[in-house]
């Protein structure tokens, strides 16, 4: 499934062996697990994606279970889609340290299905394919790359996860089958109103937009609230892009806040048409 991130060409994968395609373009297993598909030219910094502080604070955050309502939707929704062998990869685009992933193949409990994500940041995936290892997570495999050059041959994914991370529509429909879905999930107007009033001397609620060139199969709106300590909001808040933007005072009063926080997804679902259609 995989593809050269350099020419296109079909990789070979072999279990601890270079990952290589025909025309000579070789790509080395990390003793983690995970493979760096990220040529220098895809690159827009020395280290890009999110630095060690912020994998760290999401890592810790939703590994305490605090998004799971979250995933727990997209669960029940690939459940009502699933037909017998309709669902065999399951693919994260910006998948940070795993945790969605991990949880889907809880959640879906079938040994048949793979689940593959890829981030621009090394130390997410590293942390990805740590976990993997820890919980021997054999059908899972993790990559560095750009979701705006996804290294993977064309109409290989049948679930595709887009969750708060930025990706190109025309790679996105490239890779999944036909009938795929995909899931998009994006802030919805009340997500983290709590912050926003002292971040903002006016809050203008959050008004998602679904894209128009893709079928959009349906909606689903996940809210509820937390109630969270200082640390745990301070590890919220380093997940979000707040935590490069606000400055010392504006962090503070957002993390000693005593309120509780508004959580507030949409969730937005799109499928390719079958080749029935």
């Amino acid at each position: 499934m995989w593809q050269c991130p350099l020419c296109a060409s079909p990789l070979s994968v072999q279990t601890n062996q270079p990952w290589r395609c025909d025309n000579g373009h070789s790509f080395d297993v990390a003793k983690q697990g995970y493979v760096n598909l990220l040529p220098v030219q895809f690159k827009n910094s020395l280290q890009p994606g999110d630095d060690k502080v912020m994998v760290q604070a999401r890592e810790a955050f939703l590994n305490a279970g605090f998004y799971a309502p979250l995933i727990q939707a997209i669960s029940a929704d690939i459940q009502s889609h699933r037909a017998a062998g309709s669902v065999r990869a399951i693919y994260d685009a910006g998948c940070g340290e795993g945790y969605y992933l991990r949880q889907l193949s809880a959640l879906l409990d079938d040994p048949n299905i793979t689940y593959q994500g890829n981030d621009i940041a090394k130390n997410a995936v590293l942390r990805a394919a740590k976990q993997a290892q820890q919980h021997a997570l054999i059908q899972h495999q993790y990559v560095v790359a750009s979701s705006y050059h996804l290294p993977l041959k064309s109409n290989q994914i049948d679930v595709l996860l887009q969750v708060f991370a930025p990706m190109d529509t025309a790679e996105a429909v490239r890779v999944l089958n036909t009938g795929g879905l995909w899931y998009q999930v994006v802030p919805n107007q009340s997500h983290l109103q709590e912050f926003k009033t002292h971040l903002y001397d006016t809050v203008t609620p959050h008004a998602p937009e679904p894209l128009t060139d893709v079928p959009l199969l349906k909606e689903i709106d996940v809210a509820f609230v937390l109630d969270l300590t200082s640390v745990q909001k301070s590890q919220l808040f380093a997940m979000t892009p707040y935590a490069h933007s606000a400055n010392a005072n504006k962090r503070a009063l957002c993390i000693d806040d005593p309120s509780s926080v508004t959580i507030d997804f949409k969730i937005y679902v799109y499928q390719l048409p079958s080749e029935q259609e």
